[in-house]
């Protein structure tokens, strides 16, 4: 059985996804406004390994989708959930350079929601799951 375009558009998305946010930190690609430079070691640590786990949950969700293994679709609704609150903080601190007012906090969410509440609904179909039940029987 074949993959829908969908589903294996998606499954890429999160590899290429998931393997950028691996590097991004060692590129030193990461958060480098001025409040977050002040932070202690710990704190950075901190905002990295979080990033990192979400990251390395998308990369491993896209292979599996490759493979048509139902438990990756599981594994992609967990992590496209935690991006979006992860991204759309530092998508509003990125904006602002700094400490983000309520608007662009709000719009950062916003377009979170939109960006990430798409390649969650494609996971969440009941087309997806019918797909990947049959896969694995």
């Amino acid at each position: 059985m074949n993959m829908t375009k969908a589903l294996r558009i998606t499954a890429f998305y999160l590899i290429i996804s998931g393997f950028i946010g691996t590097i991004w930190p060692l590129l030193n690609l990461g958060p480098n406004h001025q409040e977050f430079e002040v932070q202690s070691l710990a704190y950075k640590l901190g905002s990295y390994s979080g990033e990192f786990f979400i990251s390395v949950a998308l990369l491993v969700s896209g292979i599996g989708l490759l493979k048509l293994k139902l438990w990756a679709r599981k594994v992609g609704l967990v992590a496209l959930a935690l991006a979006f609150f992860y991204s759309g903080n530092a998508m509003a601190w990125g904006w602002a350079g700094g400490k983000p007012s309520s608007n662009i906090i709000l719009y950062s969410y916003l377009a979170c929601f939109v960006w990430y509440g798409l390649w969650f609904l494609i996971l969440y179909r009941s087309s997806t799951i019918a797909q990947l039940t049959k896969r694995s029987n």
